[in-house]
């Protein structure tokens, strides 16, 4: 029997999981963590100096200084949405996996406020942040209105449901900057470690996993969708 390398199922966007990857720095030009466009990293290890010596460039623009980068703790994982690249001048160690077709975004907040709105009935999940990011989520009046002002912790996931907005600053002036990266959960995929991500309430997911030994099982993709039960899927295998 010959062997089967790739699975993939055709929902108009799909997600496909690669193997872990380790980056050991300091960057140097043979030596990149770069993330292509239309994919994203989620990053599970961080070991070394990160102080005032890590740079992330976003979307192709200039690099910004990390001064608060705090290296991953309890579980959490961080995430970068490409194009992108993380620089560092230190020696440092990251694990991490990438996602491509990622639903993941990526922004990076100065010190002057931005604003992130989140449609009704929709839950923006948002990944750990390297640094503390100062936040404030409002409400408008027809959904019952309300405010609260408050901080985005490293190593605290948070999530917000919508209609709303959620406002940010760095709180440091240039060339240093934060950023977070999100996504919203209707847009599911699966993580790594066997988290996925529920759709909205009355959808349904559609999963594909695989094994090697037909033991332990790894996801590959999956898909939340609100749309009738009633459709067709298709399912290739290539060798």
């Amino acid at each position: 029997m010959k062997p089967i390398h790739i699975i993939a199922l055709f929902l108009g966007v799909s997600v496909r999981l690669a193997c872990a990857e380790t980056f050991i720095g300091p960057t140097t030009a043979t030596n990149r963590l770069l993330v292509p466009g239309n994919s994203a990293i989620i990053i599970t290890t961080t070991l070394g100096d990160f102080t005032n010596s890590t740079q992330v460039v976003l979307g192709g623009g200039a690099p910004f200084t990390q001064s608060y980068f705090v290296p991953l703790q309890n579980g959490t994982v961080y995430a970068v949405a490409g194009p992108a690249e993380l620089l560092f001048s230190n020696a440092v160690l990251f694990t991490f996996f990438r996602l491509t077709n990622s639903a993941i975004h990526s922004q990076g907040i100065a010190n002057d406020p931005i604003g992130i709105s989140i449609p009704a009935n929709k839950t923006m999940h948002v990944f750990g942040v390297p640094a503390e990011v100062n936040a404030s989520f409002v409400r408008p009046a027809a959904a019952g209105g309300g405010s609260l002002s408050f901080k985005l912790e490293p190593n605290a996931p948070a999530e917000f449901t919508g209609p709303g907005t959620l406002s940010l600053n760095s709180g440091v002036f240039p060339p240093y900057a934060k950023f977070i990266s999100y996504f919203f959960d209707e847009d599911g995929f699966t993580l790594s470690d066997m988290r996925t991500i529920s759709g909205p309430s009355g959808s349904f997911a559609i999963s594909v996993e695989r094994s090697v030994d037909l033991q332990g099982w790894s996801p590959v993709m999956l898909q939340n969708t609100s749309e009738p039960t009633k459709a067709f899927y298709r399912l290739r295998i290539q060798r």
